[in-house]
């Protein structure tokens, strides 16, 4: 994620340099940056740290047997 992120403001400062620097890279670099840490946040929410094997057994078991 830092990686990017250094990534992106190394591109903002080549296109500063070569005076190509407007508004709308400003934008779209923003946009795609909060994409970026967006997706990122779902993965480590929901992706990250999946259950063993027996553990998800025991709850879809719950879940379909409608237990606590």
């Amino acid at each position: 994620m830092h990686m990017l992120i250094t990534r992106c403001q190394k591109h903002l400062k080549d296109l500063k340099a070569a005076g190509k620097f407007g508004r709308l890279a400003t934008e779209i670099t923003l946009v795609l940056l909060i994409k970026v840490f967006l997706l990122w946040l779902i993965w480590a929410m929901f992706f990250s740290h999946p259950l063993a094997k027996d553990a998800r057994q025991a709850a879809v078991t719950r879940i379909i047997l409608n237990k606590p």
